[in-house]
């Protein structure tokens, strides 16, 4: 029996923090902050990167706040992604219960998806998912693995890699 064409597909979550955004001031709103000219070079770096590792993206869901969608605009294009991309209000100021909520029904049907938001909501998130306490820096990218994207949301998800500008340099 062929047994290994049974195999299933891994699910891959991937938290993509926004790059670096102007500075907040009482002149700008901070929703609608944008991305530096450094904050562009280093989510076109990391999004080349995690695009050669996953090869195929199914989808990008981001923040709504402008540096996020920026950040996902530049992955999906750096990373030759034909995800389509899906703003979720949540990942901006949600609380990380509603959030994971609100994924177990989005992430129906897909096997990579990359989600693009803000800390601390991602460090949470990434906590409550795998239960590491790890540092996501601004325009990092870590990896979460499971069987399926229920095992993930239940808390049984596994860090697969990390990435992030800092880590990029050589």
């Amino acid at each position: 029996m062929l047994h290994f064409l049974k195999h299933k597909h891994m699910k891959r979550l991937i938290l993509f923090r926004h790059a670096k955004a102007e500075k907040r001031s009482s002149e700008i709103d901070d929703f609608e902050r944008r991305l530096t000219k450094k904050g562009n070079k280093n989510a076109k770096e990391v999004s080349e990167y995690v695009g050669k590792i996953l090869k195929k993206v199914d989808l990008i869901v981001t923040s709504p706040a402008v540096r996020a969608k920026e950040t996902a605009e530049i992955f999906s294009k750096y990373s030759n992604s034909k995800a389509k991309l899906f703003e979720e209000e949540l990942l901006y100021g949600g609380e990380v219960e509603e959030i994971i909520e609100r994924l177990s029904e989005i992430l129906k049907g897909y096997n990579n998806v990359v989600i693009v938001g803000h800390n601390p909501t991602l460090e949470e998130l990434l906590q409550k998912l795998t239960g590491n306490d790890t540092h996501l820096r601004k325009a990092g990218a870590v990896c979460i693995e499971g069987d399926s994207f229920d095992d993930i949301l239940s808390g049984k998800g596994k860090i697969k890699w990390m990435v992030d500008p800092k880590s990029l340099e050589f």
